[in-house]
C-alpha cells in the first residue's frame, strides 16, 4: 500500500488522520500560521507527534508499540490499546505531560533518550501546574505501573549471583590473568543493566551487592598481578558499592588490607583488617581479617599486636562459622591460617615456630582440608625461609623442589614475594661461597623468569 493510500484509508475509516497530522505539525512550526500564545503546543508535544509520523505510525500503532516496549510484568497492568491511544492523543495535544512510565515506554519505542525526546527540562515538574494536572487517576496508575517497570527479572539477578559465586570458587584453579578477564566481563554486564534502564529498588540494591563482590574479586586479582594502584582503586569502589547496597563491607576491607600491605603501608593495612574484623559476619573472612592484621602488625614490628590478632583468629575459628568449599577466593581453611601464623613467626625471628606452622598446614591437608596449589607453594617457601634462617640450606633446597613444579601462570605476586625474600637472605655474606646457596639462587632466577614470561604473554593476549 502506498503512503497516499495509507492516509486515504485512515481518513475513510474514521481512524487516525496521519496526513492531516503532518500538516498540523508543519503549521505549528510555521511562524506565519502559529496559534495564539495560549494555544501553542509545548515542544515535547510537537516532538512526540513528529517522531511518530516520521515513522508513519498512526496513534493506534504507537499505542501498540508502547505496550510492546514494556516488560511482561508491566504489560499485564497497562490499560488496553484504546486507552493508551487516548493518552497519546492528549500528550500530542499538550494536555498532559507523559508520566515516568509512559515517558520510558516512548523512549524505548522510539529508541531515543529522555533528554533528546522531551528535553532536559522535562525532568522538572511545572511549578504552575494545578492539582487537576498533577493529581489525576491516570497519574496514579502511571506511578503504580512505573514502580513495577524493570529491565531485569529476579531470576536473571539470581543467575548473575550464581555466576559471581562460581568465579570466586574458581579463584584457585584458573590463572589470575584469565580469571580477571572473566571478572571484568561480569562487572561490565552488571553495569550495562544498571545504566541501560530502570530496575525495582530492591533489584538495584541487589545488583550493587553482587557487583561489590565482583569489584572486590577484581581488586584481589589485580594485587596478585602486581597492579597495586588499580587494586586499591577497585577496593575503594567495592567499599562504596557495599555501602550503597546496605551490604557487609568485610570483603572490601580484606582486599584493601592486602593491597596496603603490598604497598608497604603496614599500619594502614593492620587498621583496615581490624575494622573489617569488627564488622565481619561469622564466615571464613572473619578469620582471614584477624590473620591479615597479625601479618601487617608483624611487618610493622608490633609483635605483641600480631600475636593478639593471631589469638583472635583462633577464637574466631572456634566459634560457629558458615561452612564453605575451602577453595573460594574468600575461603580461609586451616592450612592457609597456618601460613599467616608462619609469616608472623618469620617476622618475629622464630624459624622453629615457622616450621611448626608448616607442619600444622601439612596436618590439615592430611586431615582432609582442600588442597590448593598456591597455598601449598607458599607454605613450602615459608619453610625454605625458616631453613635459611637456621643455616639449613639442604632443608631449603628440599622444600623448594616441589614448588618449582607450580605452573608459571600461577606464580603470582604472593608466590614471587616469598622467592624474593629467599634470594635476599641467600645474598647474606655468610652464604657468599656456599655452593648450595648458589644453586638455590639460580633456581629462583629461573622460577621468577618463567613467572614473568607467563605474565607478559597473558597481558599481550
Amino acid at each position: 500500500m502506498s503512503c497516499s493510500q495509507f492516509g486515504a484509508e485512515q481518513v475513510e475509516g474514521g481512524g487516525d488522520k496521519l496526513g492531516d497530522e503532518i500538516i498540523r505539525i508543519r503549521s505549528a512550526r510555521d511562524p506565519r500560521r502559529r496559534m495564539p500564545d495560549d494555544q501553542v503546543l509545548p515542544p515535547w508535544a510537537i516532538r512526540l507527534r513528529e517522531e511518530r509520523t516520521r515513522r508513519l505510525w498512526s496513534q493506534k500503532i504507537t499505542a501498540v508499540r508502547l505496550r510492546a516496549a514494556a516488560d511482561e510484568e508491566t504489560r499485564a497492568v497497562l490499560p488496553a490499546v484504546d486507552s493508551i491511544q487516548r493518552y497519546i492523543r492528549d500528550y500530542e495535544a499538550g494536555k498532559h505531560f507523559p508520566g515516568d512510565l509512559y515517558a520510558e515506554l516512548y523512549c524505548r519505542a522510539f529508541g531515543l533518550t529522555r533528554d533528546v525526546l522531551f528535553g532536559a527540562s522535562s525532568r522538572m515538574p511545572d511549578e504552575n501546574a494545578g492539582l487537576d494536572d498533577l493529581l489525576t487517576v491516570n497519574q496514579a496508575r502511571s506511578l503504580t505501573s512505573w514502580i513495577r517497570v524493570t529491565n531485569i527479572s529476579d531470576e536473571a539477578i539470581e543467575q548473575l549471583a550464581q555466576e559471581v559465586s562460581l568465579l570466586a570458587e574458581t579463584h584457585t584453579q584458573k590463572p589470575p590473568t584469565l580469571l580477571l578477564g572473566d571478572v571484568v566481563k561480569t562487572h561490565q554486564r552488571i553495569q550495562g543493566i544498571l545504566r541501560s534502564g530502570k530496575q525495582r529498588l530492591r533489584q538495584t540494591r541487589e545488583l550493587y551487592r553482587i557487583d561489590t563482590d565482583v569489584l572486590s574479586h577484581a581488586s584481589l586479582l589485580l594485587g596478585d598481578l602486581h597492579s597495586d594502584d588499580a587494586a586499591a582503586a577497585f577496593g575503594l569502589t567495592s567499599m562504596l558499592y557495599a555501602a550503597e547496597a546496605g551490604a557487609n563491607q568485610a570483603i572490601a576491607f580484606s582486599v584493601l588490607a592486602k593491597t596496603e600491605r603490598w604497598r608497604q603501608n603496614f599500619a594502614e593495612s593492620a587498621d583496615l583488617a581490624r575494622q573489617g574484623f569488627e564488622c565481619s559476619p561469622p564466615t571464613s573472612i572473619r578469620i582471614l581479617l584477624a590473620s591479615q592484621e597479625a601479618n601487617a602488625a608483624a611487618l610493622l614490628g608490633d609483635i605483641r599486636r600480631a600475636h593478639e590478632a593471631l589469638r583472635r583468629a583462633e577464637d574466631a575459628r572456634a566459634d560457629p562459622i558458615v561452612p564453605d568449599s575451602g577453595v573460594s577466593a574468600w575461603s580461609f581453611p586451616r592450612a592457609r591460617q597456618a601460613l599467616f601464623a608462619m609469616a608472623v613467626a618469620i617476622r618475629s625471628g622464630d624459624p622453629d615456630g615457622a616450621l611448626r606452622s608448616a607442619e600444622e598446614a601439612d596436618s590439615a591437608w592430611a586431615s582432609g582440608d582442600p588442597w590448593v596449589a598456591g597455598t601449598r607453594a607458599q607454605v613450602r617457601l615459608g619453610a625454605c625461609i625458616a631453613h635459611i634462617m637456621k643455616d639449613d640450606l639442604d632443608g631449603a633446597l628440599k622444600d623448594f623442589a616441589p614448588v618449582q613444579t607450580l605452573a608459571p601462570e600461577f606464580r603470582m605476586a604472593t608466590i614471587t614475594g616469598y622467592t624474593a625474600q629467599m634470594d635476599k637472605r641467600l645474598h647474606q655474606r655468610r652464604f657468599q661461597h656456599n655452593a648450595i646457596a648458589t644453586r638455590i639462587k639460580e633456581q629462583i632466577r629461573d622460577f621468577d623468569s618463567a613467572a614473568l614470561s607467563a605474565l607478559t604473554i597473558s597481558e599481550d593476549n
